[in-house]
C-alpha cells in the first residue's frame, strides 16, 4: 500500500528541473524581444504569446536525448493539446517537433530564464 501510495505521489508531480532548460531564440539572442524566442523551465514551454506544461514524458528509443511529451497549451485566447517532441543536438541547439511541424532554436547563453 505505501509503495502504491508513493507511486501515485510521483506521477502527480510536477516534472522537476529538465535537462534542456534555459533560453533560446531561433534568429537572434540579442534582441530584447523575440517571437522566435522559447524558454524551458521545468515542465513548462514559454513562447513569446502562448505557454505549455509539458505533461507524461517518454524517452524516445534509440533518439538520445530526446522526450515526447503532451504539451497542453494556452495562448491568444485558445487552449490546446498536442504531442511535442523536444530534443538536443550537438552545439546544445534546441529541436521541437510538432505535428507537421518542427523548429530548431540555438541556446541563448545571456538570457536569464523569467517566469511568465
Amino acid at each position: 500500500m505505501c509503495r502504491l501510495i508513493l507511486a501515485l505521489i510521483f506521477l502527480t508531480t510536477p516534472l522537476g528541473a529538465n535537462p534542456v532548460d534555459g533560453v533560446y531564440d531561433g534568429f537572434d539572442c540579442t534582441a530584447p524581444v523575440s517571437d522566435q524566442r522559447v524558454t524551458v523551465q521545468g515542465d513548462r514551454l514559454i513562447y513569446y504569446e502562448s505557454s505549455c506544461r509539458l505533461t507524461d514524458p517518454q524517452t524516445v528509443e534509440g533518439w538520445e536525448g530526446a522526450t515526447l511529451y503532451w504539451a497542453n497549451c494556452r495562448g491568444e485566447g485558445q487552449d490546446w493539446r498536442e504531442r511535442t517532441l523536444l530534443m538536443t543536438r550537438m552545439g546544445g541547439d534546441l529541436i521541437v517537433v510538432g505535428d507537421g511541424w518542427a523548429e530548431r532554436y540555438a541556446p541563448c547563453l545571456n538570457q536569464q530564464q523569467g517566469a511568465d
